[in-house]
């Protein structure tokens, strides 16, 4: 009897060492599936809101309109869609292309005090792309055609394109510069701009970037979760507005559809939460300065100098704004540890926002990746690792 109880007793440990080591045999044959890119899939939602103003009552445009008030919801996403690493003799990855989609909505909220209240739309989908020589280049495109509306009525879409060429040199991990062009409508017309930035410091410490014509931010970490900037940037747009208030332009009254151009300068805080590597929240606040509004007749053509001709222009007087948001990242991505040129690949990703909304992301992931791993005893391991997955 007791030998019938012991051979049960090895019997049931038998059973059960083997069952273990096959889940441990049938989990090594499952192929590891490194990722694919660098880039994160991110969403992200942003709210603005500055303070209600009188409008100057002298001109006759702004006596009818009286005040002035908007607000502002972007919604957006970035995914990669192609990433392809090049390797030298040694199989060193020294080079990278990155192919990125992008998109998203923008609604402006525009209310004046004297004619009814306008939801004007900015619908963008945006092709962008990276290339990093590995060494001190990289290279950065964006296309982005997008559609802007007064909802509500059809007639008055209009499609426009936003385009942007960078180049950035890595001249260390504390100083790089950046030169390019950009075509944009950040600033209330349509403007051909030279796009000229510089950057003082390392991106994951206290570093102080000057990008025009985009942003002037100084980055401060201050611990694992937190990040504060103090920053002065444009923010505006160019919509298409229905008429249907008779808006009096000049002497003609029958303009149905017309454009909206608006454009400000905001000196502000920000302070950046990240609870964890996929999520990051921001609120900030500050002065909005600089603000000015314009009306643009439809019958006037733009061209690469001249830009579009203002039938109406008038100054807003300086006021205050708050800004919140929300990014969501999923997925794993390939180690960037220590890795110089990937670091400004995401910086340029994260300073250059699709649809010409210039909403910056801060750099978290360049803050977090800057953890101490143990040595390995292959560099093959590294890529196995997600520094953030420390978090």
């Amino acid at each position: 009897m007791k030998v019938a109880k012991w051979f049960c007793v090895l019997l049931i440990c038998f059973v059960l060492n083997h069952t273990k080591l096959f889940a441990f045999d049938s989990i090594a044959s499952r192929p590891i599936k490194l990722p694919k890119h660098y880039f994160n899939t991110t969403i992200y939602g942003n709210f603005y809101i500055p303070t209600q103003r009188t409008l100057d009552t002298v001109n006759k445009v702004s006596e009818r309109l009286k005040s002035y008030k908007i607000s502002q919801l972007t919604l957006g996403f970035t995914t990669p869609i192609y990433t392809k690493d090049y390797y030298n003799k040694d199989s060193t990855r020294i080079k990278n292309l990155h192919f990125l989609l992008t998109g998203g909505l923008t609604n402006l909220y525009l209310n004046f005090g004297g004619i009814s209240e306008h939801t004007l739309s900015k619908t963008y989908l945006g092709f962008r792309g990276l290339y990093n020589n590995g060494k001190r280049s990289i290279f950065f495109v964006e296309v982005a055609p997008f559609i802007t509306q007064d909802r509500g009525y059809r007639t008055t879409r209009t499609l426009r394109l936003s385009t942007t060429l960078l180049y950035n040199c890595s001249v260390n991990d504390r100083f790089s510069f950046r030169i390019g062009f950009t075509r944009s409508f950040l600033y209330g017309n349509l403007f051909n701009l030279p796009y000229v930035g510089v950057r003082i410091g390392r991106l994951d410490k206290v570093n102080l970037s000057l990008q025009f014509p985009r942003s002037v931010t100084l980055s401060i970490p201050s611990g694992k979760y937190i990040s504060t900037s103090l920053y002065a940037k444009p923010q505006g747009g160019f919509y298409t507005f229905s008429n249907h208030d008779s808006i009096e332009l000049g002497s003609i009254y029958d303009h149905k559809t017309m454009y909206f151009g608006r454009t400000e300068f905001l000196l502000g805080t920000r302070i950046d939460v990240t609870p964890s590597k996929h999520i990051n929240c921001y609120l900030s606040g500050g002065l909005t300065t600089g603000n000015n509004i314009q009306f643009f007749p439809t019958s006037g053509k733009a061209n690469m100098i001249n830009r579009y001709d203002k039938n109406y222009k008038q100054k807003i007087k300086n006021g205050l704004f708050v800004d919140f948001g929300v990014v969501i990242k999923f997925g794993k991505t390939k180690s960037i540890y220590n890795n110089i040129q990937m670091y400004n690949a995401v910086d340029m990703n994260n300073s250059n926002s699709s649809g010409d909304n210039n909403l910056q992301h801060t750099n978290t992931e360049l803050l977090k990746s800057n953890v101490k791993l143990g040595k390995s005893k292959t560099d093959d391991v590294i890529d196995l690792i997600d520094a953030q997955d420390l978090y």
